[in-house]
């Protein structure tokens, strides 16, 4: 997600844009998860590594093992520029359950 705030429009190819429309250069995590709430698709949130704390939150869905990163708050090296907090930095998946529950044991 971090590399649309770059507005390079080569980075989402055109099939996609032809389907789904123009991708804004940031997406607010608030709205993100209120579309999925109403869809009844819950997030949770989930210990960040510590390197990455307080920099970044995870948010977890258990049915899709679909994890969302998100600035949790501005570091002048450690976040980039073009984003601000509560901007989704990265959507990956897979996480699977057992990640999760190293990153609970870790940090607690």
């Amino acid at each position: 997600m971090h590399g649309l705030a770059y507005r390079d429009r080569t980075l989402v190819n055109e099939t996609l844009r032809a389907r789904y429309g123009r991708f804004t250069p940031r997406l607010r995590f608030g709205k993100l998860q209120r579309l999925l709430e109403r869809r009844g698709v819950p997030l949770l949130e989930i210990p960040e590594i510590p390197a990455n704390a307080p920099y970044f939150r995870t948010f977890w869905q258990p049915d899709s093992h679909v994890a969302v990163s998100v600035i949790g708050t501005y570091g002048e090296y450690s976040t980039p520029d073009n984003l601000r907090v509560g901007d989704v930095y990265q959507i990956q998946a897979p996480m699977a359950a057992e990640e999760v529950e190293w990153r609970r044991r870790r940090v607690g």
